[in-house]
């Protein structure tokens, strides 16, 4: 699929590079978790407009570390950085995140005159059209680092960049993550299939590849579960919003969030925080199968349904899940309370 541009020409170039209804449909894919015994909604709920404001309060509160630990290194170690990532390359950053953040690193890329292609991924249109103004009013009078929007998904953006002839005029692509993000997946096996995905892609596109990956390794229950609270109103807001998100894409009024409440469990084993909405009674939840077919599921009170999960893995976890990927972590920068670390990932040829 050609990409389409989607903005003006005064604005930032946006590309769509979603792939239709061919490849995803969250319609569907609402509709299957909830079929299952084990029930689940999209994570993608979680990251529709409103959700993002959401979530840009919570990182907000003082106890959520993950921010604060994170705009911590990029200030402490910015030139060491800065230095991970080649002249000449792509900066592809999945997910916009906090623009205070990527204001930070290109920032002293622009002082180094180091040339990049920054570009940014999102799922939201207004998010990424509102994100990516900010950061043309920083960088418009900079002639080294060159801005485009990228609308679409994860896997949306594993197909544009394995099919992307123009990747081979630059040196590498640089996939960041400057929130824990990264450690959204369910377990070690999936992130590690995540950073596999993409290495093939750069492969498939002759460029080479490598991540800037922050994680989130607080081993310190209190202080993780301080942060998550889902008792605090950015917590609830941006977990219950994922029913009002599913009700928009089904349109249909599929969930009352008043029959819910927030919940999560810390897996101590695996190190994984898990998000879930709990239903507060017995309840029927309608679901629109097809155009004149609505399915009924019967939820029972204090049933459970996932939401997302977040990993705390240690500097050791993360190095298994890398070369498991074909990676190697080539340096670790930590904040000072040991809580966060930001990691460059450079991909390597595999005997064999």
């Amino acid at each position: 699929m050609s990409p389409v541009r989607i903005v003006p020409e005064e604005q930032p170039l946006i590309f769509d590079i979603r792939q239709g209804q061919s490849s995803f449909d969250l319609g569907e894919e609402i509709v299957n978790g909830m079929r299952c015994q084990s029930r689940s909604l999209p994570s993608l709920l979680l990251w529709d407009d409103q959700g993002l404001n959401h979530f840009d309060r919570l990182s907000q509160r003082p106890a959520y570390y993950p921010f604060y630990g994170d705009i911590e290194i990029l200030q402490k170690y910015g030139s060491g950085i800065r230095a991970s990532i080649p002249p000449n390359g792509v900066l592809l950053e999945l997910g916009c995140g906090s623009i205070r953040k990527t204001k930070l690193l290109l920032s002293g890329l622009r002082k180094q005159n180091k040339p990049v292609h920054y570009f940014a991924l999102d799922v939201s249109r207004e998010s990424l059209e509102t994100s990516l103004g900010e950061i043309r009013k920083e960088f418009e009078d900079c002639d080294s680092i060159t801005i485009t929007g990228l609308l679409g998904t994860h896997d949306d953006c594993i197909t544009w960049l394995s099919g992307l002839k123009m990747m081979q005029e630059y040196s590498s692509v640089t996939i960041m993550f400057l929130g824990n993000s990264f450690a959204n997946a369910s377990n070690h096996e999936e992130a590690s299939l995540f950073l596999e995905r993409f290495r093939m892609a750069c492969l498939r596109s002759h460029v080479a590849c490598r991540f800037l990956v922050s994680t989130d390794i607080c081993q310190n229950d209190t202080k993780v579960l301080d942060a998550y609270n889902p008792q605090t109103s950015e917590m609830r807001g941006f977990l219950l919003n994922a029913l009002e998100s599913a009700n928009s894409t089904l349109d249909h009024q599929a969930f009352n969030p008043a029959d819910w409440t927030p919940y999560l469990w810390l897996d101590g084993h695996e190190r994984t925080l898990h998000f879930y909405v709990t239903a507060k009674r017995d309840l029927l939840v309608s679901l629109p199968v097809s155009s004149n077919e609505i399915e009924t599921v019967a939820i029972r009170k204090e049933e459970r349904i996932h939401l997302v999960s977040s990993g705390k893995w240690s500097k050791e976890t993360m190095v298994r899940i890398s070369e498991q990927a074909g990676f190697q972590i080539q340096h670790h920068w930590t904040d000072d309370g040991g809580d966060y670390c930001k990691q460059p990932i450079s991909s390597y040829r595999r005997d064999g």
